[in-house]
């Protein structure tokens, strides 16, 4: 069904030849004489469109032989010329020129709507102006075809992260990162400013944001802003596109496993108000008491509404090739922004997501993720361009594992003020306070008769509430050459809840950080420039791997913390190609990480046995080569060289269980035409150490004297991607094909026991005889077909 109607469309979307090219098209109404048009004159107006949207070309020039003109931010334009035939050019910034003939008889009014095609050759890219540049940003940002058009990510900007350098996986299949060698749950996600607990549905999910809610991903592997905190590594933030003003506007996706979509309603319109009193004057007149707004000029609409979801039915597809498997996933987006006068916008935003992964023979699941967000946010404008965001959020998160289940209600309050300092304005001063107050409420069915001894459960799962409270101040100031950027953040955490050791009794436990940074950028040259980072990063007590509605427990641990700096430098070469370069080292102290030496030994009894408190170093060189927007091919090369260590309490100082020596990454796409584009990705990885028992070695002499001795066998994967568009008058259609995993290469995650021995089987970090280790891996081939339209 799907082929035929792709060949339907081969048959029927070429574009409708117009005057002056095949890739463009005008509709025409022509209007009698009128008398508005003088003696010996014509006028031609109309709209300049993009071919296959709705969306307006603003700023497109029309050239005629002595007059010309240029359109305006709807793309309408008027132009008064003399009778007779006339040679026009169209001409925008990203799309192809339209040369149209016409003939104008004396005092005609010609009313056309033409359409520009879009050029691969140029730059399709937004053009972002802005009164100054931002200062000292130490950051990756993606936007455009660098977000959603990247091979293995299914669509997905999130995804991209994990090609970036310094950043690896989990494995290829599960979508945690690790950056800079801290632990999945050292590093944090926002989403316009908010902290959600996940991005990725389970296994391998899309995100839990529609991709096209996203406008850009930014990316911190140290150096994020003060406003950004709570985390000991990493931190990526989406932000989501603003909502059109301007016109309605749509999209729907359905893919052999998912389908989703996204509304966008604009509300509130503003008309040309010389236009709305003629109107009204005519309705008195006529006594119809009818206003009609349709015959004026619409403005942007003050306000919008936006909606986005996407549901999964991937356990109708699991049911074909596994009958008691059950995997369900489902998302929800909705926005709604409205200006509050000249200097105030309000925005509220409700997002939520939903995992379950089991069997179909067990009511109860293996693993279920949930959680809720709805944040209200105003910003509003201070004198001399300061602005002042006020907002409130309220969420809820859940996991259930087997039968325990843990809920955390979050209810966040925020006040963030920038200002400018000084009379030239090349400062900035912003402070904020930063609120949070978590409430959980946890239940167990597990007992002490099944390995567990109840303080451990009691403090995963009990009854508590947990202040955290951050204020925070940084200086944004511009010298020359130098931009400086100084900041501060301070955290207080409080906890009230029951004793792990007396159930009966409630204890208060406290902790308190404060995280100094500064980054420094210097432009040494007219394509050189300098960047170097310092910081302390402190992050409450949580699980290595994240998990919604499981974190801040234990404060008596202390808080994990990062000491981390970075130097590089970014050089621009012929306005085609970027190189970054950066040095890193990072201390790292009270690190929560994973030690499988009681699960190896079969001795799980308490939390302790699994987390532990580590500390240790994190140093390296990040390498990326990245084509600059504008050129038919988008694409990087980026490669990490880390070294990542612990300090055990067995065994001294040995690599981290999650150390990787070296990451590759080479991303290229190419848009062969405006119908076609193909884009690959290879991915090469070092493999995690583990542990082997040598001779007689016991588990614990193991530990001690040769931690993490070996390592599991390196990984390479291609994954390649094809799009196919079909651009018709006012909405176009694109088949996906994506491939990931195309080299059907083998991902060893395991070494495991082979024989008799109880012990099942452990990967990075685990403890193996020397004679009785089995590479275990999993070798897949993952397809996944699309059709996605726009409107």
């Amino acid at each position: 069904m799907v082929l035929a109607l792709l060949f339907a469309l081969a048959l029927t979307s070429a574009p409708t030849s117009a005057p002056g090219g095949p890739a463009a098209s005008e509709t025409t109404a022509a209007t009698p004489t009128t008398p508005a048009s003088p003696l010996g004159r014509a006028r031609l107006r109309g709209r300049v469109m993009v071919y296959g949207s709705r969306d307006p070309v603003a700023g497109a020039r029309l050239l005629g032989d002595d007059n010309s003109t240029e359109t305006d931010k709807t793309g309408h334009f008027e132009l008064w010329l003399p009778p007779g035939e006339h040679e026009l050019l169209i001409r925008a910034a990203g799309f192809q020129d339209l040369s149209v003939s016409i003939k104008l008889e004396d005092r005609q009014d010609l009313v056309y709507e033409y359409r520009l095609a879009p050029d691969v050759a140029g730059n399709k890219f937004r053009t972002v102006v802005r009164q100054q540049r931002e200062v000292a940003v130490s950051s990756t940002t993606l936007r455009d075809e660098e977000i959603r058009a990247i091979p293995g990510t299914f669509g997905d900007p999130f995804r991209v992260v994990g090609s970036l350098p310094g950043v690896s996986q989990l494995a290829g299949f599960l979508p945690y990162v690790v950056v800079r060698g801290a632990a999945p749950g050292n590093t944090g996600y926002y989403l316009d400013g908010v902290r959600v607990p996940i991005l990725f549905h389970v296994a391998l999910g899309p995100s839990v944001i529609h991709p096209y809610f996203i406008d850009q991903v930014d990316f911190y592997a140290s150096g994020a802003p003060v406003r950004l905190g709570r985390y000991a590594s990493g931190i990526i933030e989406g932000r989501t596109r603003a909502a059109r003003r301007d016109r309605a506007y749509g999209e729907f996706d359905v893919r052999l496993t998912d389908a989703g979509g996204l509304v966008e309603i604009p509300l509130n319109y503003k008309y040309d108000r010389a236009c709305l009193a003629e109107q009204r004057q005519k309705a008195r007149s006529k006594k119809t008491g009818r206003v009609k707004r349709e015959a004026c000029r619409r403005g942007p609409a003050r306000g919008s509404l936006t909606f986005a979801g996407r549901y999964s039915y991937t356990a109708g597809v699991l049911t074909l090739v596994q009958a008691n498997l059950k995997l369900r996933f489902w998302d929800y987006q909705a926005r709604f922004d409205h200006a509050l006068g000249k200097r105030a916008t309000y925005t509220a935003f409700a997002l939520g997501s939903f995992d379950e992964l089991g069997e179909k023979s067990n009511p109860t699941p293996f693993v279920r993720f949930e959680f809720y967000r709805l944040v209200q946010k105003i910003r509003h404008g201070l004198p001399r361009g300061g602005v002042a965001t006020y907002s409130l959020g309220l969420g809820l998160d859940r996991t259930g594992l087997s039968r325990t289940r843990s809920n955390e209600w979050l209810v966040a309050p925020r006040v963030d003020v920038r200002v400018p300092v000084g009379e030239s304005g090349n400062a900035e001063f912003g402070a904020g306070i930063d609120q949070e107050v978590q409430i959980f409420r946890g239940a167990t069915a597990a007992t002490a008769s099944e390995g567990w001894k109840l303080e451990s459960l009691t403090q995963l799962f009990s009854d508590r509430v947990v202040s955290a409270t951050g204020m925070y101040a940084e200086l944004l100031w511009r010298k020359g050459r130098f931009d400086i950027r100084p900041g501060v953040r301070a955290d207080l955490y409080a906890q009230v809840g029951h004793s792990p050791v007396l159930p009966q009794a409630r204890t208060v436990t406290h902790a308190f950080g404060i995280d100094p940074r500064i980054l420094v950028r210097e432009k040494v040259g007219e394509r050189w420039t300098l960047r170097q980072n310092v910081g302390v990063y402190h992050q409450p007590p949580s699980f290595p791997v994240p998990l919604p509605g499981l974190e801040s427990f234990g404060f008596e641990r202390g808080l994990q913390r990062n000491i981390q700096g970075s130097v590089g430098y970014e050089l621009v070469l012929g306005n085609k190609l970027a190189i970054t370069q950066d040095v890193y080292l990072g201390r790292l102290t009270n690190l929560q990480d994973y030690d499988l030496a009681s699960l190896s030994s079969g001795k799980l009894q308490e939390i302790d046995d699994l987390v532990i408190s580590a500390k240790g170093w994190s140093y390296g060189l990040e390498t990326m080569a990245r084509l600059l927007p504008g050129q038919r091919a988008y694409g990087w090369a980026a490669y990490t060289l880390s070294r990542s260590t612990r300090e055990y309490e067995y065994g001294g100082r040995a690599a981290s269980n999650w150390d990787q020596r070296h990451i590759v990454n080479v991303v290229l796409g190419y848009r062969i035409s405006d119908r076609w584009s193909f884009g690959g990705r290879l991915h090469f990885h070092s493999g995690r150490p583990y542990t082997v028992q040598i001779g007689d070695q016991t588990a614990s002499e193991a530990l001690l004297y040769n931690r993490n001795n070996r390592r599991l066998p390196a990984y390479f994967q291609l994954d390649l991607r094809a799009e196919r568009t079909w651009r018709f008058r006012a909405w176009s259609l694109h088949f996906v094909a994506d491939l990931l995993n195309s080299t059907y290469s083998s991902e060893v995650i395991a070494c495991v026991l082979q024989g008799n021995s109880d012990v099942a089987s452990s990967g990075a970090g685990s403890i193996v005889s020397d004679t009785a280790c089995g590479s275990r891996g999993l070798r897949y081939i993952l397809p996944s077909l699309g059709l996605r339209g726009v409107f």
